[in-house]
């Protein structure tokens, strides 16, 4: 039987006690006892505070305002039915550990993957630590959550983990080398990509590969899904589209530069930007090319969708927003440094970060500046949002919650 990771590895908040220091005694025999008393005494203490951990649910029922992953499975990041607070203010700070990940959020909990090797669970309207899991290697991948089961990256040793979120049971581990894209789940199956250009699909149940397709260079893009069709970009330059069941490509359109962001489409195009500067808008079902556009740095930041404006940063600093159709400019926003933080859009107002250590609030309409906060470190993550509140981490080591 697979042990409970809780018990095994989860640190709880607030459930360690002071042991005080025994008396030493001259004797090798006595000072043995006392080693051995307090080994077993730590182990008890130990075991104590993964019992301890306790989320505040009674279950795990996803709502359709939970972000369960880096964003839906087309990537429009765009929200249009909630009224936000304008402009944002400040809710929280927490200090978590620097982070690249974008933020979960399952009910009123946040799962969070970060560069000390930890998953932090906190609590959505405070900020409380719930928990953390430890990893074995740096985590700066976005996880995925499905049917309260949590998809994530584990590091060197099981490079996937699959955790029951009810239980806090690793229910399968699957190591496949270099995992470098964020997972997704669809038709009840996950999708990843790694470093050396493999593609994967694994059974949700198990883990088991059922396919596998070869890219030229590595997979950093996370896939998108529509009509049993994936789309992702590789660092080959290629854009790639793959029947989801058989893994058999349907076409690929080359770029003049590796791809590090991903793709977000529409019912009939496909939107992504590459290493070479443009910002390509190809026919989804043939990879024709519609139209693309020129910035003046490489574009790492994945795309936004909303009402007819497709909206992404680039390494030249500008958030750019054209118009979806013919890919002319409709506006753009200068920051003071590169901008790979991808923009999410609540209603008329986009939210992003720069590596200026800014986190920006704009109108979608007019690129007018309505609020920026300054945090301490640079901002690579995307944001989330549920609830009225928007996450968003900085390499300062601190997640920050607005509304």
């Amino acid at each position: 039987m697979e042990p409970n990771i809780l018990e095994k590895e989860f640190t709880t908040v607030g459930a360690r006690r002071a042991v005080p220091l025994p008396y030493l005694s001259t004797t090798i025999d006595l000072f043995s006892k006392i080693f051995k008393s307090l080994i077993i005494l730590f182990l008890l203490l130990g075991l104590g505070c993964a019992s301890a951990l306790k989320f505040p649910h009674t279950n795990f029922e996803e709502k359709d305002s939970d972000w369960r992953s880096f964003n839906d499975l087309r990537h429009t990041r765009y929200v249009n039915s909630y009224d936000l607070n304008s402009p944002i203010k400040l809710l929280w700070k927490k200090k978590v550990g620097p982070s690249y990940s974008t933020p979960l959020i399952l009910q009123k909990m946040i799962v969070l993957g970060t560069l000390d090797e930890k998953i932090i669970f906190l609590e959505l309207d405070s900020g409380k630590k719930l928990g953390s899991l430890g990893l074995s290697a740096p985590l700066s991948l976005t996880p995925t959550i499905k049917d309260s089961i949590l998809y994530s990256p584990r590091g060197k040793d099981d490079n996937l983990l699959a955790l029951n979120l009810k239980t806090g049971k690793s229910i399968w581990k699957k190591k496949l080398r270099d995992l470098s894209s964020s997972p997704i789940t669809a038709e009840g199956a996950l999708f990843v990509g790694t470093r050396r250009g493999l593609f994967f699909r694994l059974s949700n149940l198990n883990g088991e590969e059922l396919w596998q397709f070869k890219a030229g260079d590595f997979i950093y893009s996370t896939p998108s899904f529509s009509g049993e069709t994936l789309y992702f970009g590789s660092g080959d330059g290629k854009i790639y589209s793959l029947d989801m069941k058989t893994g058999k490509s349907f076409w690929s359109y080359k770029t003049e530069g590796s791809i590090y962001s991903s793709p977000c489409i529409t019912d009939k195009a496909l939107f992504l930007g590459s290493a070479d500067g443009y910002f390509y808008a190809l026919d989804r079902f043939s990879g024709e090319l519609l139209w693309k556009y020129k910035t003046e740095g490489s574009i790492h930041s994945s795309a936004a969708l909303s009402q007819g404006s497709a909206l992404f940063g680039s390494n030249d600093g500008y958030l750019y927003v054209l118009s979806s159709d013919k890919g002319e400019l409709l506006w753009k926003f200068k920051t003071d440094g590169p901008v790979q933080s991808s923009p999410l859009v609540i209603g008329d107002k986009v939210f992003f970060g720069s590596l200026d250590g800014y986190f920006y609030e704009l109108n979608s309409s007019s690129g007018e500046l309505v609020f920026k906060y300054k945090t301490g470190g640079m901002i690579y993550a995307s944001p989330s949002f549920s609830e009225g509140k928007i996450l968003i981490p900085s390499t300062n080591g601190y997640l920050y919650c607005f509304w």
